[in-house]
C-alpha cells in the first residue's frame, strides 16, 4: 500500500493513493463533506453517536468516521484533541495500523484517508475507510439467531490470528467483529490499538471482554446467546 501526505493550510491528509488512484484532490477533499454526502441516495447513519456516515464515492462503497471524545470531559469539548493528550493522532494511527495488518495479512478493512484539522485549540479528526460490502457485525446475527459451531470456530481462529501478530485490540466487542453468510470473519475498529507483545494475561482480558458484549447483549436485548458455547470461541482464540 502506498500512502502519501497532502497539506492544505490547516489541514493535513494521509492517503491510501493505491486505493484513491481515481481521485483528483478536490475529490478526496469531498470525502469529508458530510454536507453532501449526506444529499446522496442510500446514505447510511451508522448507529451510535451520529458521526460515521456509510455512502459510496466512484462506486467504492465506504465509511466516514470523525473521532470523539468519551467520558465526563467529550461532554463539554466533543471532537477536539489537544497536544498534551496521549492520542493526539488518532486518525492517523489507526490509518496507519490499518496499513500495517494488511501487510501481515490480517482481515481489515483498507484505510482510504485519514485528515487531521489544526484548530487555535487542538486537533479535530476524521477517516475514511472501506466499507466491506455483505458483512454485518455480530449484533445482527445474535438478534435473528444463535452463532453456529463453525461461525464460532471461525471468529476464534480469526482473533488468534491477529494475537499471534500481537495486535492488542483495546474493545474487541461484537460490534467490532464482522461476519458474512460464509463464516468469513473481519475484525474492526483499531482507535487507540497498538501493536505489543501479547501475553496471556492480555489475551484472556480481551476474550473476557469481548465475553461481556455478547451477556450484555442479551440481557439488554434478549440475544440469541449460549454462554457455555463461547467456550468454542474461546478454545479456539487461545490455543
Amino acid at each position: 500500500m502506498s500512502e502519501k501526505q497532502m497539506t492544505l493550510g490547516n489541514i493535513k491528509y494521509l492517503i491510501n493513493s493505491d486505493f484513491l488512484s481515481e481521485f483528483d484532490q478536490s475529490e478526496i477533499e469531498a470525502l469529508f463533506d458530510r454536507t453532501l454526502i449526506e444529499k446522496q441516495q442510500n446514505v447510511e447513519k451508522a448507529r451510535g453517536r451520529g458521526q460515521t456516515l456509510l455512502f459510496c464515492a466512484k462506486d467504492k462503497h465506504l465509511v466516514l468516521r470523525q473521532y470523539r471524545r468519551g467520558g465526563f470531559f467529550g461532554k463539554f469539548v466533543k471532537n477536539t484533541f489537544f497536544v498534551f493528550d496521549t492520542f493526539q493522532h488518532r486518525a492517523f494511527d489507526e490509518f496507519r495500523m490499518l496499513s500495517n495488518m494488511l501487510n501481515m495479512g490480517l482481515p481489515v478493512p483498507t484505510p482510504a484517508v485519514a485528515r487531521e484539522i489544526k484548530t487555535p485549540f487542538g486537533i479535530k479528526q476524521d477517516i475514511v475507510i472501506q466499507r466491506l460490502s455483505g458483512y454485518k457485525d455480530l449484533s445482527y446475527f445474535i438478534k435473528e439467531r444463535s452463532l453456529t459451531d463453525d461461525e464460532l470456530v471461525s471468529i476464534g481462529k480469526t482473533i488468534k490470528r491477529f494475537f499471534d501478530n500481537n495486535i492488542l485490540h483495546t474493545d474487541l466487542n461484537i460490534r467490532n467483529i464482522l461476519l458474512n453468510e460464509s463464516g468469513s470473519v473481519y475484525i474492526i475498529d483499531f482507535d487507540k490499538c497498538f501493536i505489543k507483545t501479547m501475553q496471556k494475561d492480555d489475551k484472556e482480558k480481551i476474550i473476557n471482554r469481548l465475553l461481556r458484549s455478547f451477556i450484555k447483549e442479551k440481557t439488554q436485548k434478549s440475544a440469541n446467546f449460549e454462554e457455555d458455547k463461547f467456550e468454542i470461541l474461546k478454545k479456539e482464540a487461545l490455543a
